[in-house]
């Protein structure tokens, strides 16, 4: 059954995580994790979200989860971002899970916008904090109906201008981020799960406009903080997707994953 499968493609993919993420390699090792991923009671569902802000569930589905109408064209296709104070409420953890994970949903042929192609990398203590956050909810709103398809979109789909949520998962499977040691691992998982949605599998650019981490060797740690923080860029100027993403998601990060990215972003610049 395809819930089963996805169950056991998200098991897959968190063993992956674990295995690949760069960290102490002893029987005591801690896979690496956003700060507060391996808190309990209280302090992890406030984590989840915080996860909810720094990973852009909330720049889609709205602040109080509650989603909307995400996209639509005048041609009457439409995609709404589920409510998901309502829409996971009979679901397992693992479909949870595996939709974040694979891009594909259980119930339905298509899934639009979901990130999965970075959120496949997330931390299993990650995603439960994230899964026991959106469990901690109050239903509330309404439900909203299921994308409206027609032929505009599949065209868009075609051109590669609308991706699938699968579409790319794979992609960012086989092109990891370099790894840059132990000590820049925070950093390389921070920006593996946030940054390459727009930079790119390996973080080495993807056209338009988010240019590779190799590039960045211009500018200061000082501005590479004001620009993860702000959205603020070398030339003071603060505009478009980067400036959009700083406020409503990278300013979610605590100091030390913000100068963990940040380092990290330096220490690619420097090896090029």
């Amino acid at each position: 059954m395809i819930v089963s499968r996805l169950t056991v493609l998200a098991g897959a993919a968190a063993i992956l995580v674990a295995c690949t993420a760069e960290g102490p390699r002893g029987a005591d090792a801690v896979p690496v994790a956003f700060d507060g991923a391996y808190a309990s009671g209280a302090a992890r569902i406030a984590h989840g979200a915080r996860l909810s802000d720094v990973l852009g569930c909330t720049s889609c589905h709205g602040v109080g989860l509650t989603g909307g109408n995400y996209a639509d064209d005048p041609d009457g296709e439409l995609i709404f971002a589920s409510n998901l104070t309502r829409s996971i409420e009979g679901w397992s953890d693992g479909e949870v899970e595996a939709l974040l994970r694979t891009g594909v949903h259980p119930r339905r042929d298509q899934l639009y916008y979901m990130p999965s192609k970075s959120l496949q990398r997330l931390s299993a203590a990650d995603m439960g904090a994230l899964i026991a956050y959106l469990r901690a909810l109050e239903p509330t709103g309404r439900d909203w109906p299921a994308p409206r398809e027609g032929a505009g979109m599949q065209a868009l789909v075609r051109m590669g201008v609308l991706d699938t949520s699968r579409g790319a998962v794979e992609a960012y499977r086989l092109n990891p981020a370099p790894g840059m040691g132990e000590e820049l691992a925070l950093g390389r998982y921070v920006a593996s799960v946030t940054c390459a949605e727009c930079h790119g599998p390996d973080l080495r650019g993807q056209s338009p406009g988010a240019p590779g981490f190799q590039h960045m060797d211009a500018y200061s740690a000082e501005e590479l903080s004001r620009l993860l923080e702000d959205g603020v860029t070398r030339g003071g100027d603060a505009h478009g997707m980067m400036a959009l993403v700083a406020r409503r998601e990278m300013s979610a990060l605590t100091d030390d994953e913000r100068a963990a990215v940040v380092a990290y972003v330096r220490a690619l610049a420097a090896a090029e």
